[in-house]
């Protein structure tokens, strides 16, 4: 019997392993940020959590559209670059021509669909970016307080608390 035990130990320990680092994967992996919205005088303002360090240069809405083989599947509807003030810079900034950023590159067409995509990008290229999902039928039925954002989930935020899902180098 004690053979018997000692041949099912040695069978089971890669199976332990490959629990033990798989799950290790799965949870160890890069956390999801929640973006912040709210909408104020008819315009989408957006929150990207942020670190001091960081810089945000320009922001780009789009909507996912079935791919033809030859883009990302992702329709641009506004982009714009060149930010109006150290607010904009830390990410808190309005979609579409009010004032945010200096250059649109990409007016907005029109209405905002109900549901779509906000990056920020942190460099001119647009090569480092971050994104969020907005679920505009949410967010039309929220009752939010002044400093209060909700996320593509529903849940309510405020600035603080979407900035603390960064985790900040500190400058030494």
């Amino acid at each position: 019997m004690s053979v018997m035990r000692a041949v099912l130990r040695v069978a089971m320990l890669p199976l332990i392993v490959l629990a033990t680092v798989s799950s290790c994967a799965l949870t160890n992996g890069p956390v999801p940020m929640d973006f912040g919205y709210r909408m104020e005088g008819g315009h989408l303002v957006v929150v990207r959590p942020s670190c001091p360090s960081e810089t945000v240069l320009g922001a780009t809405v789009a909507v996912s559209v079935e791919g033809d083989g030859r883009g990302d599947g992702f329709e641009s509807l506004w982009s714009a670059s060149d930010p109006t003030s150290g607010e904009v810079r830390g990410g808190l900034f309005v979609v579409g021509g009010a004032g945010s950023f200096k250059t649109e590159r990409k007016p907005l067409p029109g209405k905002l669909p109900d549901e779509f995509y906000v990056e920020a990008w942190l460099d001119e290229g647009g090569q480092n970016t971050d994104s969020g999902s907005v679920d505009l039928t949410k967010l039309r039925s929220a009752k939010l307080a002044d400093d209060e954002y909700m996320t593509w989930s529903g849940k309510v935020m405020t600035r603080d608390q979407i900035n603390a899902q960064r985790k900040c180098k500190v400058a030494s």
